[in-house]
């Protein structure tokens, strides 16, 4: 008997200890795919830095020879054929505004388009930003894999709030996920992504951490996420901010 009960504890020791180190690489994975898409953002924040200088140096050169005319031409030709593909958007969670801006940017260069529309203010969401962005990255990360497949493809979220909760949808018009698929177990994967497999389960370890609620629905063409958050203090929010 006491073997047993000896053989018993060390294998459960070994599977937690297993599970903790999945977990852990896991999240350097998702951490590392968070900062190269921050670093992706950042090159191109910079590249137009650049283009921007060298209009301005012309358009300096142009005033300083009293070129007036040509000028006027130059900052109409700018205007009509130049614009910046990545606009950035405000968000008053500075956290979530560098997350949403960067897929955005990496779902254009996909040609995948993504829309997303904050209509409260997101202050009373009582989540530490780094938990928030892997929540949210994650997700969005299995919605740009999923909409790649269409010959449209398309990604959205949006977030809002009803009865003293915030509510994020996310959208992708991919493939519908299975009904039988277990998708919050640590080994669920529709992908070949290493660490993608403990992705979903981690999710909504943290989802379940702040006491939120997640739900995905297979729609006939594509899936919706839904999420819940309480707010962390009850009171009206509902201001359009988009």
């Amino acid at each position: 008997y006491f073997i047993i009960l000896t053989i018993s504890i060390v294998t459960i020791i070994t599977i937690n200890n297993i599970e903790k180190k999945a977990r852990y690489q896991t999240q350097a994975i998702m951490l590392k795919n968070n900062l190269s898409q921050v670093e992706s953002l950042l090159k191109i924040l910079q590249s137009q830095r650049h283009e921007y200088a060298r209009h301005i140096q012309m358009l300096q050169a142009l005033v300083e020879l009293e070129k007036i005319e040509e000028a006027k031409q130059y900052i109409n030709g700018i205007a009509e054929s130049y614009w910046p593909d990545y606009e950035f958007y405000y968000v008053d969670n500075p956290a979530l505004a560098a997350l949403l801006n960067t897929k955005k940017a990496l779902a254009e260069d996909q040609a995948i388009d993504f829309a997303f529309a904050i209509k409260c203010e997101l202050k009373n969401l009582d989540i530490p930003p780094w938990d928030l962005c892997s929540i949210i990255g994650n997700l969005l990360d299995n919605a740009l894999e999923a909409a790649v497949e269409d010959e449209h493809p398309r990604v959205a979220i949006e977030f809002t709030y009803s009865d003293d909760a915030y509510l994020i949808y996310i959208f992708n018009n991919g493939s519908s996920i299975p009904p039988e698929a277990q998708l919050f177990t640590p080994s669920f994967t529709t992908k070949n992504s290493s660490g993608r497999g403990y992705g979903l389960y981690l999710t909504k370890k943290l989802i379940d951490q702040y006491n939120g609620e997640i739900k995905m629905v297979s729609l006939k063409k594509g899936t919706k996420v839904h999420l819940r958050f309480p707010a962390s203090n009850v009171k009206d929010v509902n201001e359009n901010v988009s």
